[in-house]
C-alpha cells in the first residue's frame, strides 16, 4: 500500500540515500570507524551534487519541488551538519582533546549548517518556479565539506599532522564561511564531475591503503 505521507518517485532517491547514508556513517563513526564513516560523507556529497540534475528531468507539480526544496535541505543539515560534528567529537574521544572549546566549535558548525540551509531554502521556495538561476552561492555551500573533510583528514593521517587541533580550527572556519556574504561560483555539470572526480583517489586511499 502507498504510503499516505510525502511524495514519490526517482527524483527524490538520491535525496534519501544521501540521508541514509548520513545516518550509517554517525554509526561508523560511534563505533570509532571513522575511515568508513568518511566514505558514508563522501557517498552523501555524490548523491547531493546531482539530486538537483536527476529531479529536473521530471516535470513536478509546485507542490512536489516544494518537497523536493524541504527534503534535501533536512537531509543536509543531518550529511553536512551532524555528521562532521560527530566524527569531530569521535577524533577527540580517541585521543582525549574533546574540551568546552570543541564541543563550543562542533556546535556551532551545525548551527551555522542549519541556519544556511534553512535561509536559503526559504530564497528557494520564494523563486519556485521563476526563470532566473542564480550563478552563484552567497557564501560556502554546504556539500563542499563532503570533499574538504575527507581530504583533510587524509593530509594530516599522511603526514602525521595534530589532527584534531586541524579539524577543530576547519570546522570554525567553515561554519564562518557558511554564513558570510561571499560570492563563490555555481559550478555547472562539468565541474561537479571534476570535483567528483578529485574525492577518487582520497575514496581510494581510505578503502585500499586504510590510512584513515
Amino acid at each position: 500500500m502507498k504510503p499516505i505521507i510525502g511524495f514519490y518517485g526517482f527524483w527524490v532517491y538520491l535525496t534519501y540515500l544521501s540521508l541514509i547514508s548520513a545516518v550509517v556513517g554517525i554509526y561508523f563513526a560511534v563505533q570509532g570507524q571513522i575511515k568508513y564513516a568518511l566514505i558514508c560523507l563522501l557517498v552523501s556529497g555524490l548523491c547531493d551534487t546531482f539530486d538537483g540534475k536527476i529531479a529536473s528531468l521530471k516535470e513536478r507539480t509546485e507542490r512536489e519541488e516544494g518537497y523536493g526544496i524541504q527534503l534535501d535541505a533536512l537531509a543536509d543539515v543531518v550529511a553536512f551538519g551532524v555528521l562532521p560534528a560527530v566524527i569531530g567529537f569521535v577524533i577527540g574521544q580517541k585521543t582525549g582533546e574533546v574540551g568546552v572549546i570543541s564541543i563550543i566549535i562542533f556546535s556551532l558548525y551545525v548551527l551555522a549548517a542549519l541556519i544556511r540551509l534553512a535561509y536559503f531554502t526559504v530564497l528557494e521556495v520564494e523563486t519556485q518556479g521563476k526563470e532566473e538561476k542564480r550563478t552563484y552561492y552567497e557564501g560556502l555551500p554546504v556539500t563542499i565539506v563532503a570533499l574538504i573533510i575527507p581530504v583533510v583528514y587524509a593530509v594530516c593521517t599522511i603526514f602525521d599532522l595534530p589532527l584534531f587541533l586541524i579539524y577543530n580550527v576547519l570546522l570554525a572556519i567553515i561554519a564562518l564561511a557558511f554564513v558570510l556574504r561571499i560570492k563563490i561560483y555555481k559550478p555547472n555539470t562539468l565541474m561537479k564531475v571534476v570535483l567528483c572526480l578529485i574525492g577518487v583517489p582520497i575514496l581510494i586511499l581510505i578503502i585500499v591503503n586504510g590510512v584513515i
